[in-house]
C-alpha cells in the first residue's frame, strides 16, 4: 500500500561549530553540537536488521523469489513550501519582505537562506510506502543517479513477522518507475540494506535473507536499468548464523565493495568486506575480528578516488562495550590502519556512515550512548588518509534531548550532508543537516511525523539537479512507520 503525504518542515536551525582534543593523539578539533545533531535507534535490537557469519560462498542464480510491485506512488507539492519559480520582488536586499521566508542579502543556495529567498532544507516533496499490515517499513540505502531519478531499497511488512527485502525506482519528481522484491526460504526478515548505481543506471542491492536453520544469509543482486534482476550471489558463513550485508561501494575500476558482518564459531561477529567483478565473481575476502573476540561489524563502506577502501562500524572492547570503529585498506584488501572511539560514558559506540574525501580522507558518522535520561549523541568525525583526527563533533540535538547519525553524502561544491534523527518534543523525527568541509553548519532541518512513533532520515544524497534527497521511515499515525522518501530544498 502506498500513500501520498504532505510532510511539515518543523525548524530549520542555525549553525555551530568548535575546536578541542581528540583520544587518538592528533592535532584535532572538537564541537560539542546542541543545534546540530543526529539521531538513530538506540542500538542493535532497535535497529530493523542486523547480522553476521565467517569466509565461505554460497551463490545463486536468482534462487528467492522475485516480484515486481503493481502499485505505484504519486508525490504533490507542499503547499506554500513548494519549488518556487524565482526570486521574488527584492530579494536579495537583505530585507524580508512577503512573500520571502527569509533573506541573506546574497544569491548563493545552501547557506540556510536560497538565492529565491526560501528556507534552504525544505520539503519539496515527499512520499511513503507502506505495506498495509501495520508492520515496520522502511528505506535504509538510497542512491541518485544522473537524470534525478532516486533509488531505495529497505524491508517492507508481508505477513506475519514475515518482511522482504523491498527496492525501488522513483522518478526526480516521486512517480515510482519499478518496484522489485526479494524472500529468503524462511519467510522471515528479509532486508536490503546497502545500495549504488553506476552510471549506466545499473543497481547493485546489498542485505541479507533468512533461510531455514542457517539463520541470515548476505544476499548482494545486480539489477538492470529496468529494475529485472541480473544476477544474486548469497554467502553463508561457516557458523551458520547471522551474516549480514550493510554498506556497497563501486570502485573506480568498476568493481563492487560489500561491507558487513560475519558469525563465526564461538568467537561472536567479524567485520566482512568482500570485493565482487562486474559479473559477480569473487576477487578476495577480508574479516577483521576485534581485540575482545566479540561482536564487531562493518555498516558502511566509502572509497578514494584512487581506490583506496574505508570500513566503518563497530568493534567490542573489553570493558568499554563496543567501540565505533573505521578502517584503511587498500585496494586488494590489505588493512593499513584501523580507529577506534569509545563516547564518554564508555557504552556502546557505533559507525553507520562513511564518505570518502578528495584529499583521500573520510568523514564518519554515528552515535555514542549517553548517560541516562539521555539516550544517544550523535557523533562526527573527520579523519585525514593516515588516521590523524582532523575535527569532531559530538551533540545532542536542537533540544539537547538525544540525536544519532545514520548516513552522509558530499555535495558537488564539497559540502556535508547528514542523515539521521534528534528528539524533538519527546519522539524521535529526522534530522537532515548541511555542513562546511571544516564542520561549520550551514543549515539543519527536523521534519515532524504525523503519528505518535519514531521517523528517521536513514540516507541523504545530493542530487545533480543541486536538491536533496533523503530515505528512511515516516510515522505517518496509520500504519506504523512507513518507508519514506522527500526531496529538500538545497
Amino acid at each position: 500500500m502506498t500513500k501520498e503525504r504532505l510532510a511539515a518542515l518543523a525548524l530549520v536551525a542555525g549553525c555551530a561549530s568548535g575546536q578541542g582534543r581528540d583520544d587518538e593523539g592528533a592535532q584535532p578539533s572538537t564541537t560539542e553540537a546542541t543545534d546540530a545533531t543526529t539521531t538513530a535507534s538506540s542500538g542493535a535490537a532497535s535497529d530493523p536488521a542486523t547480522s553476521s557469519g565467517p569466509d565461505a560462498t554460497a551463490t545463486s542464480d536468482d534462487g528467492a523469489t522475485t516480484s515486481t510491485s503493481t502499485t505505484t506512488s504519486t508525490t504533490e507539492a507542499l503547499t506554500g513550501t513548494g519549488e518556487t519559480t524565482g526570486p521574488a520582488a527584492g530579494c536579495g536586499d537583505g530585507v524580508i519582505q512577503q512573500p520571502e521566508l527569509c533573506d541573506d542579502g546574497n544569491p548563493v543556495d545552501g547557506d540556510g537562506c536560497n538565492a529565491d529567498c526560501q528556507p534552504s532544507g525544505r520539503v519539496l516533496w515527499s512520499t511513503t510506502h507502506a505495506g498495509g499490515l501495520k508492520m515496520i517499513d522502511e528505506a535504509l540505502a538510497c542512491d541518485v543517479d544522473a537524470n534525478n531519478s532516486i533509488y531505495v531499497v529497505g524491508l517492507v511488512g508481508v505477513g506475519p513477522d514475515d518482511y522482504d527485502l523491498w527496492a525501488r525506482k522513483y522518478a526526480g519528481d516521486g512517480a515510482e518507475l519499478w518496484t522489485q522484491t526479494y524472500a529468503g526460504g524462511a519467510m522471515l526478515e528479509d532486508q536490503g540494506r546497502a545500495l549504488v548505481v553506476d552510471a549506466a543506471e545499473t543497481v547493485y542491492l546489498g542485505g541479507f535473507a533468512q533461510e531455514p536453520m542457517q539463520g541470515n544469509d548476505v544476499v548482494v543482486r545486480k539489477h538492470a536499468a529496468d529494475g529485472s534482476p541480473l544476477w544474486t550471489k548469497t554467502f553463508a558463513g561457516a557458523a551458520m548464523l547471522n551474516d549480514a550485508a550493510s554498506g556497497a561501494v563501486l570502485t573506480p575500476d568498476g568493481n563492487l565493495v560489500i561491507g558487513g558482518v560475519t558469525a563465526t564459531q564461538d568467537a561472536g561477529n567479524d567485520t566482512w568486506l568482500r570485493k565482487y567483478g562486474p559479473a559477480g565473481d569473487v576477487l578476495w575476502t577480508r574479516t577483521y575480528d576485534g581485540a575482545a573476540g566479540s561482536n564487531d561489524a562493518t555498516q558502511a563502506v566509502a572509497v578514494t578516488a584512487d581506490g583506496y577502501i574505508y570500513a566503518a562500524g563497530y568493534e567490542a572492547a573489553p570493558g568499554e562495550s563496543n567501540n565505533a570503529w573505521v578502517a584503511r585498506y587498500d585496494a586488494d584488501g590489505n588493512l593499513l590502519w584501523s580507529r577506534l572511539y569509545n563516547g564518554a560514558a564508555s557504552k556502546a559506540d557505533y559507525l553507520h556512515g562513511a564518505v570518502a574525501l578528495d584529499d583521500g580522507g573520510v568523514i564518519v558518522c554515528g552515535y555514542e550512548s549517553a548517560v541516562d535520561p539521555l539516550p544517544w549523541k550523535s557523533f562526527l568525525r573527520r579523519y585525514d588518509k593516515d588516521g590523524l583526527m582532523v575535527w569532531t563533533e559530538i551533540g545532542a540535538g536542537p533540544e539537547a534531548a538525544g540525536a544519532l547519525c545514520y548516513g552522509l553524502a558530499l555535495t558537488a561544491d564539497g559540502d556535508l550532508l547528514v542523515a539521521g534523527a534528534t528528539i524533538q518534543a519527546g519522539k524521535r523525527e529526522p534530522w537532515v543537516r548541511r555542513l562546511a568541509p571544516d564542520g561549520t553548519q550551514r543549515w539543519a532541518s527536523v521534519i515532524a511525523g504525523p503519528g505518535g512513533g519514531a521517523s528517521q532520515a536513514r540516507c541523504v544524497r545530493a542530487a545533480p539537479d543541486g536538491t536533496v534527497v533523503v530515505a528512511g521511515g515516516m510515522d505517518e499515525g496509520v500504519d506504523g512507520r512507513d518507508a519514506w522518501i522527500a526531496r529538500l530544498s538545497p
